[in-house]
């Protein structure tokens, strides 16, 4: 294998260019941490397929090249083992009625301050949240549910039919889950949910006011407008699955991908769930404590290892891997399976992402270095040796500089590997003889 940075990559140029323009305002229907800037699918989309072609992600997230494949008139296969991020990806890639919506919201408005309407609303009981009364002031909660059961009764009493009113109580549903952070009292400017010195000291002062009805009357304006971006486009095929990309078949799709853009998680980088854990329990996907932990479990990169298998002294069928992982287990043995375990399971989507492509069909993959316990691991080059022993070839990798704007993530990675100031964009090609 040919690993070098090329510094020269026209395929570096491509996405600089891409990156000059604007990116469509859907794109900030929720936040989603550790999503990839639209402008790598879109100029690679734009390079290596046409209208009608078939792009996939088996690490969707919030639906980043789900939406631009729509946009640019690609069908789309996405999967995404995090049940809100699929939500999410789903709601922000349908094309909604604008003008119906718009009706909905004049009365949703009208009815949250009308409190004879609302005195007398069934409301919903409180979802499950682990330390509710922490995060959450009680005229929060109070009002999440009138906005939940006015939302409900205003579209479910429309003569749409019951398929499509379903659709639309889920367009307002990620509204609320948009708004979940912001009306809570954690800090929504970190990662993680947690109340902050700088929110204590603006409480203490009386400068916090969290207002609910008036948080989603504007959100569900502003956002209504988003799907603008999807009017008189070709209708086109989007499917985003939650469900295992490691370990689900895909069997179904063999053969049928043009292009894959992804960007896999970092090895025992975040805790993504725990980034979206409040909005994750609003919303109802998940129910108590042990769910979380069962989801956060079998989470690719995920650090949440049972000591029996820590004991297992797991390595990989490659050497270059199994030096670094043999390192590790010097000092730390369950850092040393949490980078074994990753790059096994990264084996099996590489397996996956070869059988549903096409012949000659490209893989362009984001993804960083990472230090666990200070010991290098270039995830980049060791996923390239896995992916060229499954069928792939090297094209190109270069370096892509992280913006200072883009780098939420940045200080939650150091806690667990290091700061990241590049990622590997790399790109791979099915072999025609495979």
């Amino acid at each position: 294998m040919n690993w070098k940075f090329n510094n020269e990559s026209k395929y570096k140029k491509v996405l600089d260019k891409a990156k000059e323009e604007k990116r469509a305002d859907i794109h900030s229907f929720h936040r989603y941490y550790g999503k990839l800037i639209p402008a790598i699918p879109r100029a690679y989309i734009e390079l290596f397929t046409k209208k009608g072609n078939t792009v996939a992600d088996l690490f969707s997230g919030s639906g980043t090249v789900a939406v631009e494949s729509k946009l640019l008139e690609r069908h789309f296969i996405g999967c995404e083992i995090n049940p809100l991020a699929s939500f999410i990806s789903n709601v922000k890639t349908h094309t909604y009625d604008i003008d119906l919506l718009n009706n909905f919201n004049k009365q949703i408005e009208i009815y949250l301050y009308d409190f004879e309407y609302t005195n007398r609303l069934k409301k919903g009981k409180v979802p499950f949240c682990v330390n509710l009364d922490h995060w959450f002031r009680k005229e929060v909660v109070d009002d999440l549910l009138i906005i939940k059961a006015t939302v409900n009764e205003v579209v479910s009493s429309s003569k749409l039919k019951k398929t499509d009113k379903q659709l639309y109580i889920e367009f307002y549903d990620a509204v609320i889950s948009s708004i979940i952070r912001n009306v809570s009292n954690a800090d929504p400017r970190h990662v993680f949910p947690g109340i902050s010195k700088r929110i204590r000291t603006l409480e203490a002062e009386g400068k916090i006011n969290k207002d609910a009805k008036k948080s989603f009357v504007h959100a569900i304006k502003k956002k209504t407008k988003y799907f603008a971006d999807y009017q008189n486009l070709e209708e086109t095929n989007i499917k985003i699955i939650n469900g295992d990309s490691v370990n689900d078949k895909f069997t179904k799709y063999k053969n049928s991908v043009d292009l894959f853009v992804t960007n896999p998680p970092y090895i025992s980088s975040v805790r993504y769930i725990e980034t979206m854990k409040l909005e994750m329990y609003w919303l109802e996907y998940l129910k108590n404590q042990t769910e979380y932990s069962n989801l956060a479990k079998i989470m690719v990169g995920n650090d949440k290892v049972a000591k029996k298998d820590i004991d297992n002294n797991l390595l990989t069928p490659y050497p270059e891997i199994n030096e670094k992982i043999q390192q590790l287990r010097e000092i730390d043995s369950k850092s040393a399976y949490i980078v074994a375990k990753y790059f096994n399971d990264m084996e099996k989507v590489i397996k996956n992402m070869h059988l549903m492509l096409k012949n000659n069909g490209k893989v362009v993959v984001k993804i960083s270095e990472s230090k666990i316990k200070k010991i290098k691991i270039d995830t980049g080059k060791f996923l390239t040796i896995i992916a060229e022993n499954n069928g792939f070839k090297l094209v190109d990798v270069f370096l892509d500089e992280i913006n200072e704007n883009r780098r939420s993530l940045t200080t939650a990675r150091n806690t667990y590997s290091d700061i990241i100031l590049n990622d590997n964009i790399i790109i791979w090609e099915k072999s025609e003889n495979e």
